[in-house]
């Protein structure tokens, strides 16, 4: 086996075949993702490469498959890390002794941390604070306090280290050491707790994303050991068809990708068969590889022909090759989450004001309010709600008498509050119940030579809108006339008729007699029945009096009008 002897200036004081010795020169650093697969949709993705001969690092947007910058860094770039959140880069600069931080805004650097001999490969903790470098010429690893960009502690490790990871929960470092095994850092204490021994010429390592196994390219060997990391012994050991350079692990576990320097592929292999299920022919020289956040796509760096090819993880196919600058090594893939949505902003109500009842349609102005989950009128939350970003109608729901603030929440947040949102709740106002009476009198004449009298019949209509609960007509009679009545309280001169409660539209009648005397003979009979009292009050007093004129001409002649 032949191993690519152009990658970079690493050292080579090993005690190794001469082809060995120049495989250290190729050793790839371990890819840091910046963002777990779930969140892989919202935001950007970009690639960063770092371009060992040309001193600068190489940032392509996943979306379009186009270089968007190019960065200037220190001597040698080898490695690249980036932070959780995606706003970081760390660059280990190899012949500058020096990480470089790349803001990931701005895609310039903010700082350049020293660091031990020869750094060649870095990690990040998963809390974003700590970024773990390999110094290979110092065999040690510098560990650097993101907060402030400097080296806070360092520990000698194994010969050789080329490659670090963390484990999920940032209490574990591991490190794989060219030299032979893989060290096991207490990150707690930064003291080395133990060493793995794997295959020979260990150059890469990565770890599932349960932090159950580690899984480590063998350079020397042409394989992969799987350790458990519980247990801190190697499960299996697979090898493969040409030289493994470097390694990564897919989001969901499920597969490792190893740069294969010799062969000029990409190697799939299962981590559930511990078995190579596909081999991807990419550029020359492969040295390093990651998968993107949603594990869709594979990018490899090819340090003989100066490019990275992406890899479409579904179909295992090469998808497409960007060149880049010379001699590309480590790179790391990023995640920038997408801008957050500004929160809703409510300008103004129309209508400001409804019943407490609840029911008036309201449209709110405003800003930023399209995807609306929930429109409240105080602590209450409004129905029929459709918004679009300038505005929203909703119903209001029912409320106390006063002021409530109108708020809208989206995805982004809830809007503040302030007078323009303000809807005052107004009590109803119950206009008086009323009942309007009409009383109608009708006169019927009843001669005779003895007894001749006339027989009256009040009749009172209720026209509503509200039931009479009580009502009361006074009739006035003729004097001397006295009258007689069954339903009614008859004195000198006038009859007196209460009625009980009246339905809207319900009518009753009441009755009285009037005799005919020898002394009435030629006397007209006018009496006039009116309604003076009831409840609840009459709207209407045009229709509250009825009149009937009876003249009597004799006890036989008797003509009522």
């Amino acid at each position: 086996m032949t191993y690519p002897t152009t990658r970079g200036r690493r050292r080579t004081a090993r005690t190794r075949p001469a082809a060995l010795a120049a495989a250290v020169l190729a050793a790839a650093g371990l890819v840091t993702l910046a963002a777990p697969a779930a969140q892989a949709a919202a935001g950007r993705t970009l690639v960063y490469i770092a371009n060992g001969s040309d001193n600068t690092v190489t940032v392509l947007d996943r979306a379009t498959g186009t270089v968007t910058a190019t960065v200037p860094v220190g001597a040698n770039p080898q490695g690249a890390a980036a932070a959780p959140d995606g706003s970081r880069v760390y660059v280990p600069d190899s012949g500058s002794n020096a990480v470089s931080v790349i803001d990931t805004a701005s895609n310039t650097v903010t700082a350049t941390v020293p660091v031990a001999a020869s750094p060649i490969a870095a990690a990040v903790s998963p809390d974003g604070s700590r970024v773990y470098v390999a110094g290979l010429g110092a065999n040690s690893v510098s560990v650097i306090d993101t907060a402030t960009d400097t080296v806070v502690a360092g520990l000698a490790v194994g010969s050789g280290p080329d490659s670090l990871a963390v484990s999920p929960d940032g209490g574990t470092l591991y490190v794989a050491n060219s030299g032979g095994g893989v060290s096991v850092v207490d990150t707690a204490t930064t003291t080395v707790t133990g060493t793995i021994a794997v295959g020979s010429f260990p150059i890469a390592v990565a770890l599932s994303p349960d932090g159950d196994r580690a899984y480590v390219a063998n350079l020397g060997s042409s394989s992969v050991s799987a350790i458990d990391t519980a247990a801190g012994t190697v499960v299996s050991t697979v090898a493969t068809d040409a030289a493994p350079y470097a390694l990564a692990v897919s989001p969901d576990g499920a597969r490792v990708y190893l740069a294969d320097g010799a062969a000029g592929a990409v190697s799939v292999y299962a981590t559930a068969t511990e078995a190579v299920t596909a081999t991807v022919p990419v550029g020359s020289s492969p040295q390093g590889v990651a998968v993107t956040p949603d594990g869709s796509a594979v990018y490899a760096t090819n340090l003989g022909s100066d490019t990275v090819t992406a890899i479409d993880s579904a179909t295992d196919t090469v998808s497409g090759d960007v060149a880049v600058g010379r001699n590309p090594t480590g790179l790391a893939i990023a995640f920038l989450p997408a801008p957050a949505a500004p929160a809703p902003v409510v300008t103004a109500l129309t209508p400001a004001t409804g019943p407490v009842t609840g029911g008036t349609t309201v449209t709110i102005a405003g800003s930023h309010l399209a995807g609306a989950t929930a429109v409240s009128f105080g602590d209450h939350p409004a129905t029929d709600v459709s918004c679009s970003d300038g505005s929203c109608t909703a119903t209001a729901p029912p409320g106390a008498a006063g002021a409530v603030d109108v708020t809208v929440t989206t995805p982004s947040g809830t809007s503040g509050t302030g007078a323009a949102d303000r809807f005052t709740y107004t009590p109803v106002v119950t206009p008086p119940q009323t009942a309007d009476l009409a009383v109608a009198l009708t006169a019927s004449p009843v001669p005779g030579l003895l007894g001749a009298h006339i027989d009256y019949t009040v009749t009172i209509v209720n026209h509503g809108p509200a039931p009479a609960a009580a009502a009361t007509v006074t009739v006035d009679l003729p004097t001397p006339v006295r009258a007689t009545s069954g339903d009614c309280t008859a004195t000198a001169g006038k009859v007196t008729c209460g009625m009980g409660p009246l339905a809207d539209g319900a009518r009753t009648t009441r009755h009285f007699t009037l005799p005919v005397g020898l002394l009435s003979l030629n006397l007209p009979y006018a009496v006039t029945a009116a309604r003076t009292a009831s409840t609840p009050a009459d709207p209407g007093p045009g229709n509250d009096r009825a009149t009937r004129t009876c003249t009597v001409l004799t006890s036989l002649l008797i003509s009522c009008s």
